[in-house]
């Protein structure tokens, strides 16, 4: 399936990209047998490369069987999935599973954050995030067609951004129905937070920015 987008949306995603400053990395994580949107999420990342300036997304290719020891060194289970680095990345900003619909949009937002080394973060919570000192794993369960999904994604790579304890994880969740049925998501945006397989903190909904800090330290204060 070749992903369709309209010449108008090519339009607002190269003017929004023209105001990139420092080089976003996206490594891309591919496997041929067990990938139901690989092609198209290696498409989708192509695309919005080539939209923005030359030289500010390079894109690396990471395939199972050619790859393997860099697949493993990243931790990468589910393909596809995308991490995306920068200089100003201190933690883990991941997406599993294709960043189409709603997502897209997550997806052209975290390049600028990342290129522009801004979190767009309150600053009063931002300085509780830079205090987390142990290891937190949030996973946001989304679906492309969930219009309130990307708030949540978002802000799970904003506290991943700031803080190098964290990980920030969007999940498609139609396409890894195991673990969405792990954590019970009946309802996107489903949010887990964990440390290492421990569940620590779980909501549905997507939270303003005020409720998600207080449930990223309410997981802080009850992980060891």
């Amino acid at each position: 399936m070749s992903i369709n987008i309209s010449d108008d949306i090519k339009h607002q995603v190269k003017e929004m990209l023209l105001h990139m400053e420092n080089t976003v990395t996206a490594k891309l994580f591919l496997s041929d047998d067990r990938c139901l949107t690989c092609n198209e999420t290696k498409e989708i990342i192509k695309i919005i490369a080539d939209l923005a300036p030359e030289g500010k997304i390079k894109l690396e290719e990471y395939k199972t069987g050619e790859n393997d020891d860099e697949i493993e060194k990243y931790g990468i289970e589910n393909f596809p999935a995308i991490i995306l680095e920068g200089s100003s990345v201190k933690g883990k900003l991941l997406l599993t599973g294709i960043p189409s619909g709603y997502e897209f949009g997550t997806l052209i937002e975290d390049f600028l954050d990342i290129s522009l080394g801004k979190v767009t973060l309150k600053e009063e919570n931002l300085k509780k995030i830079e205090k987390i000192d142990k290891s937190l794993y949030i996973q946001v369960f989304i679906t492309p067609t969930c219009p309130y999904c990307p708030q949540a994604v978002r802000l799970a790579h904003k506290s991943a951004m700031a803080n190098p304890n964290i990980v920030g994880e969007m999940v498609e969740a139609t396409e890894f129905p195991e673990l969405a049925q792990k954590y019970y998501v009946m309802g996107v945006p489903k949010t887990v937070i964990l440390q290492g397989d421990e569940l620590l903190v779980e909501f549905e909904g997507a939270y303003p920015e005020d409720g998600f800090t207080s449930k990223l330290l309410e997981a802080y204060k009850k992980a060891k």
